[in-house]
């Protein structure tokens, strides 16, 4: 006869580690996701606040 109590407990073990599995790679994706919408924020906001003069540097180097 199978011991199903022991099948419940074996289930529910391994259905423990896979959530626990993929609670840590969401939270690592989350964060990754954070980092790369900071990166993305930084590198706007280091061309939306270059002056103008650079522009101008780069003609005067092309002539």
């Amino acid at each position: 006869m199978p011991d199903y109590k022991a099948m419940y407990y074996h289930l529910a073990g391994r259905m423990a580690t896979a959530i626990d599995a993929l609670e840590a790679t969401t939270n690592a994706l989350v964060n990754i996701t954070e980092k790369l919408k900071l990166a993305q924020q930084t590198t706007e906001e280091m061309f939306i606040s270059a002056p103008d003069d650079q522009e101008d540097t780069l003609d005067d180097v092309s002539k």
